[in-house]
This record gives C-alpha cells, structure tokens and sequence, in this order.
C-alpha cells in the first residue's frame, strides 16, 4: 500500500497525479530516469500559478529565471527553482515529500494574506547540483557579447536538445558565429568567481563561442568538451554531442542554418540565432509532466536575450524596438486538456500576446506532432454512453520498460460527481485492490480538488487511478502503470496485454453537452531520440463488436479518407501542448503528392447529422516531413561539419516553416509569404465537406515551400 496518508506529511496534499506517482517510491519513481529513480537532487523545478512572489524560507533558497515582461505584466505562470539547503541529510530521501510541502506551505500561507487566489504548484524535474549556478543574478550584462558586423534586422532562435552549436553552419560571411546567445540547461555551472545570468546550467554569447571555435581549431569536438556540452558524469547532459546526429542538430540546422542542403533558402548575415539546449533527459520520461519549467524559462530566455539585442542598438535601451523573432520549437506530447488551458499553453499565449502588441513579427512554430495512425486518441459520444457505460481497451506492449500513461477528461463544466472509471486488467489477471475510482474530491487536499487511489495486484503497487478538477474546471482522470518488464531489480510490473477502461455514468444524469465528447488520450511511449529507453508505445482498441466482414482491406483506389469520423481517430491527435491559439501548428506532407503525411497529427473534427464541426485548435501550416513514400524524412546537419541527418516526423517540417518567416522577417515582408495554398483533394477522394474538412483539419490553409535539393527556392534576405 501507499505508505502513509497524512496529508500534513505527503507531497500529495498539493501535487497533481503526475508529481505524485513520478515522485512516490512506492509507485513510478523506480522507474523514472536516474536522477528521480535515485533521489540524488536536492534542487528541483516547479510552476506557480495565482501568484508571482516566491517567499524567503530558511530551509529553500528559490531562485526565477530571467522573466521578459517590459510591460510589468502579473504572469499567469511563473517558471521557478528550488534548492533544499538539507539535501545532504542521509534521510533526506525519505523526506522529501515533506521538504516540498513546507515550501509550499510558506508560499501558501504568504499569498492567502495577500490574494484570495489559492496558488497552484507543480513540481517538475530536478536539477543536476553541478548545474546549479553559484551566484545568479538575472540581469544580463552583455560583457561577453560582441556587436556583429552586420545590423540584425531579425531573430531566429531554437528550443530543442543536443544542439551543435559550434558548427560552421552557423557561421556569418566572416566566419564568425551568429549564435548570439546559447543556454546550456543542464551544464555544468561555471565554477569560475562572478554571477551567471541564468539560475541553472551555462549561458554562452557570441563572444565566448568565437573564442571557443577558435582554441579549439578544426577538432569540433573539443569545441563541445571545452564548452561542457560534454561531460558523460551527467545523465543530463551526458556524451550526447558525441553522436553523428541529434534531434537538435537537425533541427537547428534546418531552422537556422546555412550550407548547400538548404539551396538557396539563405539566412543572412542580418539575422541572428538564440538558442536554449533543454536537458537531454528530457525525451526519457513517457508522462508528458515535468519539462514544463525547462521549457517556459527557455521561452523567456529567448525573448529576453533578444530584447537585450535590441537595447545595443536603441537610442533608449531601456526602451528598445523589440526586433522581429521567430522561435521553433519543436517539441510536444501527446495527452492534455488540448483546449489552450494549460499551464504551458497559457503561458505561451500570454507571452506571444504581449510580445506581438511590440512587435507584431513575432510568431512560435510548434509541430502538430507524429500520432495521427497510433491510435492514440478515442472520443465517447453521447450515444456510446446511452446504456450508462462504455468500455474501450488499452493495449500495453509487452517489454515495456517505461510507465505507460492515459488520461480521461470530461467536457469542461460537467459535473464529475455523475461519472466513475473503472480498471480491468487483462485476461487471467486480477486487481486485489483499487479497481475504480469516483469523479469526486477526498477531503483535506489544498490545490486542485483530487482523489488517489492505487492499483494493486498480489499486494504491490502497479499503478495509480486517481480524479482531479484542473485547474479547478475540468475533470481528469488519469490511469498510470508501471513498465510490462522487470526493471532495476524491482520486483514489480504491470501485465501486457488488453486493459479494459470502463467509463460509467450513474442513472438520471444529465446528458453530455451538445457537440461534446469525452475525449481520452495516452501518451507518447517510444524513444524518440535513441536514448534507450525500452519505451513501447500503448493504443487505444475499439471494443464495439462490427458486423461480418469489417476486416477486409480496402478496395482500390484507396483513399485517405472516410464517411465517417471512428471513435478512435487521429483528428485529434494534434500535440497537447500546442493549442495556444497564436502558435504556428506545422503538420508534415508528401512532397511527391502534396498529400499529408500518414503520421502528421491533425485537428479535431466530430461529424453529426449536422455536418462536421471542427473542435480545438487546427493546423496552421503544412512543410515537407517526407520527400516521397519511399524516401521518408527530410536531410539536415549532422552534429559536426560535414555530416548529415536524416529525420521523419513534423519536428522536421516545423523548422522549414520558421526557417521561412524569419527569411521574410528581414526582408521586410509578411512572415507567411511565399506559401501556396493547400493542395486539392487526390481525384480518388469524393469531392464532399466531410473529405474536404479532414483534408482541411491534416494540412492547413496553406502549405510551405520546399527547402534543400530539387526544391522551389524560398527567397532570401540576403
């Protein structure tokens, strides 16, 4: 059983389902990545909502990250860290629920004398000790910044991981770099004397990486242990820039550099690159929760460095032209709210707003994510819940080595009191304990209304049910289980095969909302970028028995799509962190056939008796993911000259777009010029509104030129 169940002395009685299996011994923690698994980090990230003042305790020293905000503006989401002064106390792990919660307790008691609003936290992932910085202070002086010999007239900047920063694709006409500034997350802190401009890890400008390049002559490598983004004693970080290719280096590349793979599409002199290298770790965990601080605080470093870039050449630094920037990140996950609520989408939109009142050339391109054919979203109508519950299965592969993850949300506004879920494992296995759970609150909790329970099975812990109200509006209940494989010698692990997933409704309550569903989603479990995880991705199976001969394969021609719009479906597959509405959402085609490409995520559609109805946020703009069906993907850099990569999914069509508009940006036009429009239908496909919407909601308005070889040219600003 879960250990104990005072809520004066578990992080529980503030933490969301996430921080509360991710960081409970008893339930995911062994099977986090190493610095979780292991509790060697007394320093952690976190959010706080309702309040932007983080109070003094003896026992925390916190620190916020550099915050844009010129307007003065109350942030609706603040980044912070935290560092627990007793984290070499050697029963310190068995403490460290209480550790938080006194923190938490602090901040508590501060704003409830200042605010009648009740904050909300969300711890995130730790901090390795060695990144963290010795004496932070967050004004950025510049002191290692060298004006560059041309003006900038724009801004490109990356969000991603393993980063080649040192390559000579970024490189001016001078053979000087054009990375302005970089933040190494999860670096080692610099141990020389003097303050760091930023509270965990390294910051480089431009003037420290033209050094670099230059002691460490043509031998890349060195270049990159010099700089520490190096250091194989960090799980963090790791001999991840020892590799042929990351997902960062093909990214940046494609967003920000020059060289023949990229044709004519050149990026002058004239527009300089921000980037922020998130921890390497970052792709291991299979939750979706945890990143949200690294990210965030990335997004702030960007537009503040770039306002700083901006004051070096204003009459009034203090009050300096924001220049036109443009941020790629291509990153997401698979499962939440998807309406633009969420902590990070709420942020985003917020600093995407007020940053666009500024200067109105400000755009964030995000990928509409890979899912659209992993059965990894259904939707339950009010029709499938017309005898009182449906039931759909969840697949779990088995040798999974990761924690598999599935939430369940109610429309916002209907009453979780009138719903339960129930868990059945499958075929010759049993639950002894914690089968069900009630769409209700237990009492005693502070944050979000919750209730926990644990699934067990021959008396061990082998996953979490548990309901929360987010954000205090909309009801969540998440399902999460432990790897189907034995791991670092734990004892445990949760059975592969068909889980059944009942959702019931209890008799006399009222109907769902017209035009909505309950929509479930599970999260990505695969290894995007190779660091062996053992992850196996889980699905959703529709339980609803057909009628003979639904399994044949379909006749020819084939086509893309159907009548109809099936409970399990990829239009709503599009990633659930890029529902902010001001974000750029970049699906990926064919470029061959100008037709979507077949794992490009989509926006999500419901089809009636009145017709079809988009719901949620849709495809922006569509780039080449693959060249053809046989050649997939699209070439990039490599991590050193001279090398190149080759990456399927829409995290390489989204750099194309940005690579685009900051083109357009510094050529003075608008950041979207240059695209063609969405291409039609294939003559195969019945020209009707139901085809032309899910054509619509895969591949956007409009579809971005192609770059590199063989491609129609985007103009150049230079």
């Amino acid at each position: 059983m879960y250990a104990t169940r005072d809520p004066n002395e578990r992080i529980s009685n503030y933490s969301g389902p996430y921080e509360r299996y991710v960081f409970s011994e008893e339930l995911g923690q062994p099977f986090a990545f190493p610095a979780i698994a292991e509790q060697t980090s007394g320093y952690y990230t976190a959010l706080l909502e309702g309040t932007d003042h983080l109070p003094e305790h003896p026992r925390f020293e916190t620190r916020l990250p550099p915050l844009w905000n010129p307007m003065g503006r109350t942030r609706t989401i603040v980044p912070f860290a935290f560092y627990d002064k007793g984290a070499n106390d050697p029963n310190r792990r068995a403490r460290v629920d209480r550790e938080v919660a006194s923190l938490l307790d602090s901040v508590s008691a501060e704003s409830a004398a200042r605010s009648a609003i009740r904050p909300r936290f969300r711890v995130n992932f730790p901090i390795a000790p060695e990144a963290w910085t010795r004496q932070y202070h967050p004004h950025c002086d510049m002191d290692h910044w060298v004006v560059p010999h041309t003006r900038p007239k724009a801004i490109i900047a990356v969000i991603d991981d393993g980063l080649p920063f040192g390559h000579r694709a970024f490189l001016d006409s001078t053979g000087h770099t054009r990375v302005s500034h970089i933040w190494l997350q999860s670096a080692r802190a610099h141990a020389a004397n003097g303050h760091s401009a930023v509270p965990f890890g390294r910051e480089f400008m431009n003037g420290d990486i033209n050094a670099l390049r230059a002691a460490a002559g043509d031998d890349e490598a060195a270049f990159y242990r010099n700089s520490g983004a190096i250091d194989p004693v960090l799980d963090e970080l790791g001999p991840y820039m020892r590799r042929a290719m990351t997902h960062g280096a093909h990214v940046m590349g494609m967003a920000a550099g020059n060289g023949p793979l990229y044709g004519d599409a050149v990026l002058g002199d004239d527009i300089q690159i921000i980037a922020v290298q998130l921890p390497n770790t970052i792709a291991w965990d299979t939750s979706g929760f945890g990143k949200e601080m690294y990210m965030l605080s990335a997004i702030h470093y960007v537009f503040d460095r770039a306002r700083a870039i901006a004051a070096k050449y204003a009459a009034d630094p203090a009050h300096p032209d924001e220049l036109p920037l443009v941020l790629n990140f291509s990153y997401g996950w698979s499962a939440g709210r998807h309406d633009g609520q969420s902590e990070m989408e709420l942020a985003i939109e917020q600093l995407l707003s007020e940053r666009q009142q500024l200067q109105p050339e400000t755009a964030i391109t995000m990928p509409t994510g890979n899912n659209f054919d992993s059965q990894m979203h259904a939707a339950l109508r009010e029709e499938d819940l017309s005898g009182g519950a449906h039931a759909v299965g969840w697949q779990i592969q088995p040798e999974d080595r990761t924690s598999n993850y599935l939430e369940i949300w109610l429309p916002e506004g209907v009453d979780g009191a009138d719903y339960s879920v129930t868990v059945t494992p499958p075929n010759g296995f049993s639950l002894s304990s914690g089968g069900a759970i009630t769409l209700t609150p237990e009492l005693g909790h502070r944050g979000d209304p919750r209730r926990f329970t644990e699934l067990e099975m021959n008396g061990q812990n082998i996953g979490q049910l548990s309901a929360d109200l987010h954000r205090g509006n909309r009801w969540r209940v998440l399902i999460a289980l432990i790897p189907s494989a034995y791991v670092r010698n734990q004892t445990r692990r949760a059975p592969a095969g068909r889980w059944q997933i009942e959702i019931s409704r209890r008799p006399g309550a009222p109907a769902l909302p017209e035009g909505a569903d309950i929509r479930l989603w599970v999260q990505r479990d695969d290894d995007p970028s190779a660091l062996q995880t053992g992850g196996r991705q889980s699905r959703f199976v529709d339980l609803t028995p057909r009628g003979p001969g639904h399994a044949r394969p379909p006749a020819p021609p084939y086509r893309l799509y159907s009548t109809a719009i099936k409970p399990i479906s990829g239009f709503g597959s599009l990633s659930g962190v890029g529902s902010a509405p001001r974000v750029t959402r970049v699906a990926g085609y064919v470029q061959s056939s100008g037709q979507p490409a077949s794992y490009s995520a989509a926006g999500g559609l419901r089809h009636d008796i009145g017709g079809v109805q988009p719901w949620g946020a849709q495809t922006t703009i569509s780039a080449v993911a693959d060249h053809s069906r046989v050649l997939r993907g699209t070439p990039s850099i490599g991590c050193y000259s001279g090398g190149q990569s080759r990456l399927v999914g829409t995290s390489g069509a989204t750099p194309q777009v940005a690579r685009l508009m900051v083109i357009n940006a510094a050529a003075g036009r608008s950041l979207t010029e240059g695209c063609l429009p969405c291409p039609p239908l294939l003559p195969q496909e019945e020209q009707n509104d139901i085809n032309n919407a899910q054509h619509t909601a895969r591949l956007g308005s409009m579809i971005a030129p192609a770059i590199g070889f063989g491609a129609p040219r985007a103009r150049s600003s230079s």
